[in-house]
């Protein structure tokens, strides 16, 4: 029933342990680059996410025209991964300050 769950797959080696040591060791801005930061991954992503040494989250975009990307997807899925909804807006990086991770030709 369990198997499939990533959670429990954490438990196989110490990399969990070392992504913890290294987020409790001092501040940190998490880099979303070609990740859709989806509910498969909420349990390691609101670690992340949520803990008091993050203080930023820039998200590299996809961008499919010069009118057209996936900014707002990304963030959307970003929030679903907050239990503390109102940190979302202090911590995510604007469309402003936010890149496409390939730009479009203009």
């Amino acid at each position: 029933f369990l198997q499939n769950i990533k959670s429990m797959w954490y438990l196989e080696t110490d990399n969990y342990r070392k992504l913890l040591e290294f987020i409790e060791s001092e501040p940190y801005q998490v880099f979303v680059m070609g990740h859709s930061c989806g509910n498969s991954d909420r349990t390691l992503l609101n670690t992340l996410f949520e803990h008091p040494n993050c203080f930023s989250i820039k998200v590299y975009y996809h961008q499919e025209a010069a009118d057209k990307d996936n900014y707002n997807d990304l963030v959307r899925n970003i929030y679903r991964n907050f239990n503390n909804k109102s940190a979302v807006r202090n911590i995510v990086v604007n469309r402003t300050y936010s890149l496409p991770l390939v730009p479009v030709a203009q």
